[in-house]
């Protein structure tokens, strides 16, 4: 492979691979604002700067490809000087609100200026203001935080495929905005905030609520839907604030849709069942785990039982629930439910040709290597036990007595018997196969609400249940 130098450092790299790249693998961190390894280069920003022999002047790292024999250096006092020329020009409208944004902790500007800036400014004149614009259900714009590095606009045009984002007049003037003022469409939305290098597109489902660097991070995987996007979920005193997408560049690369980015607020709404219940004459009614255990263990003892399996469940679960029918008694059925439409990997396909997939559970492929057969019709049997992790849309139930364990709100619950709280995707461990065949780790974040116990719990304690019972 060809090599170069970079502050004195021998390197190797593929062609067509720019400095930043190069230097990056070597330890080296240049410094960027409009560069971003998914979205074109512009090299407009100017902060990359570096010194490469043989050239007359600075060359920006991001626009420039690593050749055989190069010699590049980060740190000699011309391209110390022209960072901080650079910095200065940034920074002469920017407001001093880091105490403020959201953004502060997190933020490229903040550490850019600390490591590349001066501490002195030349500048005396009026900051140019702008207001506060409301670009939609997601987005909230502090154009006086812009730094014009066009990454929005880019991203809008290269990934999300609608052109929603621009720029508008010129020089001091310049406004970043959507075409004609309109709230933004994407279903990628969030992406604007998270590639935004200050805190001039925020948010609003996390602004003011929390301070970036007090949030505790868990890597996971979305579980939208059967692409398995990797993502960050970040929380403090067991409160998920927000999740982010992690980079896979063989998955869902940098980015996340809306969807699956804002899944987690059903596992923190207080509508959900969080504590065990039996159906009374005047509506559902808190009980005890014994006697609902006991109840659900006695139902299934006879008549026809059907257990439906969500695909919304780890292959951990899966597999448990599968054992424990068969040691339960003979004769259960089970079958399993997810998207309406889409009940095997072969019906599944991507929704948008971005990220979404048809299917909205994470599992399906999994639950089909393990050989679980979905539902045909409706679920009809005497006695009918839905496991759900959350988000496998319910089929319709036709049975004498049922029972869900699982992940439901109030709504759900009024269409069983009983139900028995489980554990969301944001509070337990398990593995999940996504579309494509690729295995991945679902971690825990937070810890259970309520009374809520893992599948394998509420299985254990039905099986202890049974054992009781055929000692009596």
């Amino acid at each position: 492979m060809p090599k170069c130098l970079i502050d004195g450092k021998e390197v190797e790299f593929s062609p067509g691979e720019n400095l930043v790249k190069v230097a990056k693998r070597a330890g080296v961190e240049i410094p960027v604002f409009c560069y971003h390894p998914g979205l074109s280069v512009v090299a407009q920003c100017r902060m990359c700067y570096v010194e490469v022999e043989k050239m007359p002047k600075l060359q920006t790292a991001c626009s420039t490809m690593a050749a055989e024999g190069m010699v590049v250096k980060t740190q000699s006092e011309a391209v110390k000087k022209g960072r901080q020329g650079t910095m200065e020009f940034l920074l002469l409208n920017h407001p001093l609100d880091c105490p403020i944004c959201d953004k502060a902790g997190e933020c490229d500007l903040q550490d850019n200026s600390f490591g590349h800036g001066s501490a002195n400014m030349r500048h005396s004149e009026e900051r140019r203001t702008y207001v506060d614009v409301d670009m939609g259900p997601v987005i909230q714009k502090n154009m006086n935080r812009c730094i014009h590095c066009t990454r929005c606009i880019r991203f809008g045009d290269e990934v999300a495929g609608i052109h929603e984002m621009v720029a508008i007049k010129r020089g001091n003037n310049i406004d970043i905005t959507t075409i004609d003022g309109k709230q933004l469409k994407t279903e990628y939305a969030g992406n604007y905030s998270d590639i935004c290098p200050t805190g001039s597109l925020t948010l609003k489902d996390f602004r003011f609520k929390k301070r970036a660097w007090m949030l505790k991070k868990t890597e996971t995987v979305c579980e939208g839907c059967s692409k398995g996007c990797n993502m960050e979920i970040q929380h403090e005193g067991n409160v998920v604030y927000r999740c982010v997408p992690r980079e896979n560049l063989e998955i869902n690369k940098h980015w996340m849709c809306d969807e699956g980015r804002f899944n987690y607020r059903y596992t923190q709404d207080e509508s959900r069942i969080v504590d065990p219940t039996l159906r009374a004459p005047d509506g559902h009614k808190g009980a005890a785990w014994q006697d609902v255990i006991a109840t659900v263990e006695s139902r299934i003892r006879g008549g026809e039982v059907l257990f439906l399996l969500g695909t919304d469940l780890t292959n951990e679960e899966l597999s448990a629930i599968r054992e424990a029918a068969s040691a339960l008694r003979t004769g259960i059925k089970i079958r399993t439910f997810g998207t309406p439409g889409v009940t095997k990997t072969s019906e599944d396909g991507s929704a948008d040709n971005i990220l979404k997939m048809k299917s909205k559970t994470s599992n399906l492929n999994g639950a089909e290597k393990l050989g679980l057969e979905p539902l045909a019709g409706d679920a009809k049997a005497d006695t009918v036990i839905v496991f759900r992790g959350g988000r496998a849309a319910l089929p319709k139930v036709e049975a004498k007595w049922s029972a869900g364990i699982g992940v439901f709100n109030r709504e759900e619950a009024s269409g069983f018997d009983s139900v028995l709280p489980g554990l969301a995707f944001t509070e337990k461990e398990g593995t999940v196969v996504n579309h494509a065949g690729i295995e991945q780790r679902i971690s825990r974040a937070v810890r259970p609400k309520g009374t809520c116990k893992s599948v394998p719990e509420v299985l254990m304690s039905l099986l202890n249940t049974k054992s009781k019972a055929g000692q009596a």
